[in-house]
């Protein structure tokens, strides 16, 4: 049975250190890993009082397989564009039966 129907599908950008330079400096590589079937929770947004810069913030959750592995750093691509974590993954049982735990991760994104 598939995790959620209809879900939507969401990359991760992970970046990997692979190696070190001359100086002993980490190097790293950039991993992109696509999951499939998120559901995409609608968050808040707010507007922080800011007298130098007029942004916004916007906050979603996703609901993502209890299969996908969240580490700090990750950077979330949903719908074109890049969100960041927002505090630590958690895992979720779905109310509706037949449907696996899974894990949410509430992300954040600032404009302006």
């Amino acid at each position: 049975m598939s995790f959620i129907r209809g879900g939507e599908t969401v990359l991760i950008k992970r970046r990997t250190a692979v190696a070190k330079d001359d100086f002993g400096n980490p190097t790293y590589t950039l991993t992109t890993i696509t999951v499939n079937e998120v559901l995409v929770g609608i968050g808040s947004t707010d507007e922080p009082i800011n007298v130098e810069r007029d942004a916004v913030d916007a906050h979603l959750e996703l609901y993502m397989p209890g299969t996908v592995q969240i580490q700090d750093g990750d950077v979330f691509v949903i719908r074109g564009s890049e969100w960041v974590k927002d505090g630590a993954a958690k895992n979720w049982v779905s109310p509706f039966i037949g449907l696996e735990t899974g894990t949410l991760v509430s992300v954040r994104r600032r404009r302006g």
